[in-house]
């Protein structure tokens, strides 16, 4: 699956965050069309809440082409861009003490999203997906990070469902880029069905250390040009 052609990275420099919103840039502005192209000179789509978010990218280890992004804006319910967007309640839910972060700009690469000749001779979009939400899933297990917000599309949900994972419906539906849904997952239990529905999924998600830091990954790199 995932891990035989694809690594997670966390953009922890400035030159991988660079890749993280261009990426975007291609997805969000030149594919989808969900912002202007025109606003982003330097090709790079970021927004106000960049400043305070963790950002995600996907290399294909074959290739070396970086074909996804996601990130977590972290703070409090009501700082989070969702708010901005939508009504929603987190009645029933712990609040107090716990750490919130929404999980925003899920962007696959065409070339690697279902539909494209290119896509069904490697890797299907559902996979590519569940290696963003693996690595955002595990980043957030190390640091604390209790629930993730987020607006999602009905589709990607039943995809994500069918597979065991459990994020609880918050709102009513928006529009926003389409119809989509305030959802809520609470870190501690919204994987726990997975090993019953989809074993496959379960090994996956059941490795660790499975995300590393760009710095690392390109420190890695410049040692083994060293050795060779």
């Amino acid at each position: 699956m995932f891990d035989s052609r694809y690594q997670a990275v966390i953009a922890d420099t400035e030159e991988s965050k660079s890749i993280h919103y261009h990426l975007r840039y291609q997805v969000y502005c030149l594919e989808k069309k969900f912002e202007p192209a025109e606003v982003f000179n330097d090709q790079q789509e970021i927004d106000e809440y960049d400043q305070r978010s963790v950002h995600f990218i996907i290399q294909n280890k074959h290739s070396g082409e970086w074909v996804a992004t996601a990130r977590l804006v972290i703070g409090k319910p009501d700082d989070l861009p969702i708010s901005r967007l939508t009504d929603y309640s987190l009645e029933g839910h712990e609040i107090d003490g716990k750490v919130f972060a929404e999980l925003s700009r899920l962007s696959i690469l065409k070339s690697f999203r279902r539909g494209s000749d290119k896509a069904q001779e490697t890797v299907s979009e559902p996979e590519v997906l569940l290696g963003l939400i693996r690595a955002v899933k595990e980043y957030s297990e190390q640091n604390g990070i209790d629930y993730w917000l987020f607006l999602c599309r009905r589709s990607i949900m039943r995809v994500v469902g069918n597979m065991g994972m459990h994020m609880d419906i918050i709102g009513d539906p928006c529009e926003h880029r389409g119809i989509r849904y305030p959802y809520l997952a609470t870190i501690a239990t919204a994987f726990d069905g997975i090993a019953e529905r989809s074993p496959m999924v379960h090994q996956m998600f059941s490795r660790t250390n499975t995300l590393i830091g760009y710095s690392e990954l390109m420190s890695g790199s410049v040692m083994q040009k060293a050795a060779a």
